[in-house]
């Protein structure tokens, strides 16, 4: 009796992983970026084994286009999530403020801190690594490596560890 109980809460959270709907969780997401006037036009939603990956996504504020994703890939494991964007392409009417293109971003997500929201950027010019923390509301990146004519100099501050980005929202 122990072994089946044992096997069935082993077996039933892999198949829920195994057999949850995808694209149902793009769907979601859209509509809680929507409330935030966030939407992800134009991707190709591709499923995979324990997540989805959205293929060529227009990421639009407000209506405006703002930058063009390679890939976006969503991995998650119950407990575990993980967000890998690779390929931005911010539009050309941001180059004034952003860099024109970031190789890569991750950002993780873990129920035993569910507060805290790591992130690493990484790039051939521009390198860092920062988190989110939404007990406190404060978005803290620490650029290792930055360009001298990159624009996001305007808004970091330099220090001893180097750039710093600190936000509260």
């Amino acid at each position: 009796m122990v072994k089946k109980i044992a096997t069935v809460l082993v077996i039933l959270p892999l198949l829920i992983l195994l057999l949850a709907p995808k694209k149902e969780m793009v769907y979601l997401v859209e509509k809680q970026l929507a409330t935030q006037g966030v939407r992800l036009g134009n991707a190709h939603i591709v499923p995979t084994l324990l997540g989805v990956t959205l293929e060529h996504p227009t990421l639009y504020v407000k209506g405006i286009p703002v930058a063009t994703v390679q890939r976006l890939s969503l991995w998650t494991a119950l407990v575990y999530t993980e967000i890998r964007i690779e390929g931005i392409h911010f539009d050309a009417s941001l180059q004034a403020y952003l860099p024109k293109q970031i190789d890569r971003v991750r950002i993780k997500h873990s129920l035993l801190q569910p507060t805290r929201l790591p992130i690493a950027i990484d790039d051939a010019h521009h390198n860092g690594h920062g988190e989110v923390k939404l007990g406190e509301r404060k978005l803290v990146i620490r650029m290792h490596t930055l360009p001298k004519d990159s624009p996001l100099k305007r808004y970091l501050k330099h220090t001893k560890e180097g750039w710093i980005y600190a936000k509260r929202f």
